[in-house]
């Protein structure tokens, strides 16, 4: 990783650090990954979507950027695939050996930074990058994903986004919930554009209506019917996009021919 780190880089190790520090990790939590080796296109949540936007990655190598404390390395080396899994944070690299060693799967766990991965150029089949980018300079993070991908790659990318001027406005009036950085922000429209233009998007899909986080945080209970309602009111009413919350989609290398 470059020895000079950015005053973002820094903010974002110190945020992941405090992260670290509050993950317990749960021997059963095996068992619940099984959603992801198989899910259904219309699945309504943004990870098994994106986990069906994989395909078949058996022997390909994938990437995963930005991988956090590792929850998904097990259901990629699962499936197959030839696994790499990245993040800029010691202490949740630290956590994603440890999840590595109690599933007693295959992986390449690193230390890296997304700007500069150190990989060869055209190394890598899939890039599987689940809300990284809206932390990162996006035209930035994107070259070095185009970089690295070998020319029939492909990235999988799910990211939070607000479309909505309205909704945007109502949300910097409420208190930040949750562990936010000073740096990150959902993705507005010429962000994801800036991200997506080099590619040929396939399987765009948005996610997570504003109902869900509500639901989520006054009536728990009824977490999985807010996310099947959102889930169809996206699919029926396509206005409705504006204000969805989160999405997801495959981003294929265009052919230089």
């Amino acid at each position: 990783m470059n020895a000079h780190i950015s005053e973002r880089d820094l903010a974002e190790i110190e945020r992941s650090a405090e992260a670290a520090r509050k993950v317990v990790l749960n021997p059963q939590e095996l068992a619940h990954l099984d959603r992801y080796l198989n899910p259904s296109e219309s699945s309504p949540y943004p990870l098994e979507y994106s986990f069906y936007l994989l395909g078949d990655v058996r022997e390909k190598t994938v990437l995963d950027l930005g991988c956090g404390s590792g929850e998904c390395i097990f259901p990629l080396a699962r499936r197959g695939a030839i696994v790499l899994a990245m993040d800029i944070s010691p202490q949740l690299i630290e956590l994603a050996r440890k999840r590595v060693d109690a599933a007693g799967v295959r992986a390449t766990v690193k230390v890296g930074s997304a700007y500069e991965t150190g990989l060869p150029a055209g190394s890598i089949d899939v890039i599987f990058c689940m809300s990284l980018v809206h932390h990162l300079d996006v035209a930035k993070v994107r070259n070095e994903m185009l970089r690295v991908l070998a020319p029939a790659g492909y990235i999988v990318l799910k990211e939070p986004i607000r479309f909505s001027k309205s909704y945007a406005t109502v949300c910097n009036l409420l208190p930040a919930y949750g562990d936010i950085s000073d740096f990150e922000h959902p993705l507005t429209p010429a962000e994801l554009a800036t991200m997506t233009e080099p590619f040929t998007v396939e399987g765009l899909r948005y996610f997570r209506l504003p109902i869900v986080p509500l639901t989520i945080r006054w009536f728990p209970a009824a977490n999985m019917t807010a996310w099947k309602l959102s889930g169809w009111v996206l699919r029926n009413l396509p206005p409705t996009r504006t204000y969805a919350t989160s999405v997801a989609m495959k981003l294929r290398r265009q052919s230089s021919t």
